[in-house]
């Protein structure tokens, strides 16, 4: 009898216990994820992508998480997070690095990211203004060690051949121009035609051809210098500056 009444009081005190770790792994849910994010100010989310996939290897599914908070406005997304549950049933944000400087430089105008698994990985596809599919794409692998997602790959968009070189290049527009299948080519075709007459002008009509080039750079540094537009402002501007070079020339002939 003793032996009976002692293995029920086991299970009884058991139970509270095992239902406690069965409530608190379960998978998270959209309204915890809402509640996670709402603020006091700003209590509307609205989630835009939602996925599982164990990260830490601890058998629980973390969720990887893209949603809009009333703060974003019309600019898209502005959570990006990997959300995992706490022992205490808690939720708390994953640690993402941020993007690079050399991967930043690679972005103009709005930019927009994408998150999602693949193959065991966090993958980060950023997007901006520039047509270009797909500029910079970040995975990331789980380091358990250091609790913390660290870069296992990243790919940058290709860069073109300009008339200087790309991997000097330090502001928006130089940057802009290097990352255009349209502008660098006229860069260059701007520079090449600007030396070949350059070279074969002596006295003042040299020198008012190398102050006319020096303007127009700085012009086109100053105008251009808008990650949203720069793309159309450069090409108008290369375009227009072949026209006043075949000009020059025929002045000179």
């Amino acid at each position: 009898m003793k032996y009976a009444l002692g293995l029920a009081t086991l299970l009884v005190a058991a139970a509270p216990l095992i239902t406690f770790a069965q409530v608190h792994r379960t998978q998270i849910s959209e309204d915890e994820i809402k509640t996670h994010f709402s603020k006091a100010d700003c209590e509307g989310v609205n989630i835009n992508h939602l996925e599982y996939f164990d990260f830490t290897g601890d058998g629980q599914d973390e969720a990887v998480v893209l949603a809009s908070t009333c703060a974003t406005g019309t600019a898209g997304p502005d959570v990006h997070a990997v959300v995992t549950r706490r022992e205490d049933g808690s939720l708390a944000d994953l640690e993402i690095p941020a993007p690079s400087e050399n991967q930043r430089a690679a972005l103009f105008g709005s930019v927009f990211c994408e998150m999602g698994v693949k193959d065991g990985l966090l993958v980060e596809t950023y997007h901006d203004e520039s047509g270009r599919p797909n500029p910079v794409v970040i995975k990331y692998r789980w380091n358990g060690r250091d609790k913390v997602f660290q870069v296992a790959d990243a790919t940058i968009a290709a860069q073109y051949k300009a008339s200087f070189d790309c991997n000097k290049a330090t502001t928006t527009v130089e940057n802009a121009i290097c990352y255009s299948s349209v502008v660098a080519p006229l860069d260059s075709a701007v520079d090449q035609s600007y030396k070949t007459w350059l070279d074969n002008l002596n006295g003042a009509d040299r020198d008012i051809l190398i102050k006319e080039q020096e303007d127009w750079l700085r012009k086109r540094d100053l105008i251009c210098d808008d990650g949203r537009l720069v793309f159309g402002c450069l090409e108008t501007l290369y375009r227009a500056r072949l026209l006043e070079l075949e000009y020059f020339r025929q002045l000179h002939r």
